[in-house]
Formats: C-alpha cells, sequence, structure tokens
C-alpha cells in the first residue's frame, strides 16, 4: 500500500470467508505497525475490521484477529511513503 507522508488512510480487512469457512465470528480484533505510525477508530463489525492509519516511515500494518472458536489469523499490509 502506498500511503503519502502525513496522509490518514481508513484500512480495511474483510474477514467473510474466514467466518463462513469456520461458521465462526470474530471475537477480537488488533491492529499493529512494525514502526512508527498512529493507529485511531478501530472497529470490529464481525467480519469487517477497520483502523484509520497514519504512518511516518515505511513498515507493516499487521492486523490480527481472535476467532470465537479460538483461532487467531494475521493478515499483513507493507507499507511504503510516497
Amino acid at each position: 500500500m502506498n500511503v503519502t507522508d502525513g496522509e490518514t488512510v481508513l484500512v480495511s480487512r474483510q474477514w467473510a470467508q474466514v467466518t463462513e469457512k469456520y461458521n465462526t465470528t470474530i471475537s477480537a480484533s488488533t491492529w499493529d505497525y512494525d514502526t512508527t505510525a498512529t493507529l485511531t477508530g478501530e472497529t470490529l463489525a464481525t467480519p469487517l475490521v477497520t483502523v484509520k492509519f497514519t504512518p511516518t516511515c515505511d513498515g507493516t500494518l499487521t492486523n490480527t484477529v481472535t476467532l470465537a472458536d479460538g483461532q487467531v489469523l494475521k493478515y499483513q499490509w507493507d507499507v511504503s511513503i510516497v
């Protein structure tokens, strides 16, 4: 994902295929950025999770969800400041 320096973007991850496959829901969602960024406005409206994200340098954004059946899954975006 390319982000302009200083830009805030809304990032969403749709987990519908996973929740349907395992016949479960998302019980928790967390967001992490491996370098410097502001993460705000996290929402969980199973199966959609979102966050407002303002990175200050290149890195990796990770969304980790815990399913109601206990499975923990991650999705990552490589982020480049342009």
